[in-house]
């Protein structure tokens, strides 16, 4: 659980790397939009902005982990409006286009790519395996957990990609839910099977 100081620095990083990119969000701007110094964010996160986003991701994705788990046991059960409204609220949400920015930022930045992946590895795997084996559990339907997810990550990304050059939401919330009726007619497939 991070601190009062922590939580007031990540929510800063992903508001400047929404407002300003990844480029833009440069510790002097992230502790002045957190109404702090230099000074605690290296107390709390280090000496690189990378450690700094790097911390703000796994928080983000760690968040974002436990709304596919909500999500999955609503698919267990062929519920899937917490997954629909979810959506919704994913393409828009400040946190989606901070990923966005990290992803591709890590791509160049070698240290931020480093911090990335570490997370990466000892978390999302444990996680998966977990999840996947709540879905095969649940002898209702053939639904790949990991693939169930990259399917949402890669249109929630996508989303967020074109609601940043077109804000537009009734239209984008008319894909989503073109998307998830989709999945509906998957599941009902592989339940009749």
């Amino acid at each position: 659980m991070a601190s009062e100081t922590q939580q007031k620095l990540i929510d800063a990083v992903i508001s400047v790397v929404f407002e300003s990119g990844y480029s833009g969000a440069t510790m002097t701007r992230i502790a002045q939009r957190a109404g702090l110094t230099r000074g605690a964010i290296q107390h709390h996160f280090g000496d690189t902005r990378a450690d700094l986003m790097a911390a703000a991701c796994a928080q983000v994705l760690e968040r974002r982990q436990k709304q596919y788990e909500e999500s999955i046991k609503d698919l267990a059960h062929a519920d899937l409006d917490g997954a629909r409204k979810g959506l919704k609220a994913a393409y828009r949400d400040p946190a989606t286009w901070f990923l966005l920015e990290l992803w591709i930022a890590s791509k160049s930045d070698q240290l931020l790519h480093e911090r990335v992946e570490a997370y990466l590895r000892t978390e999302r795997g444990i996680a998966d395996e977990m999840l996947s084996r709540m879905l095969d559990g649940s002898g209702e339907n053939s639904v790949d957990f990991r693939v169930y997810k990259y399917a949402m990550r890669a249109l929630t990304r996508g989303l967020a990609l074109e609601y940043s050059r077109r804000p537009d939401p009734e239209f984008f919330d008319r894909v989503v839910d073109f998307v998830m009726d989709a999945v509906e007619g998957v599941l009902a497939q592989s339940q009749s099977k």
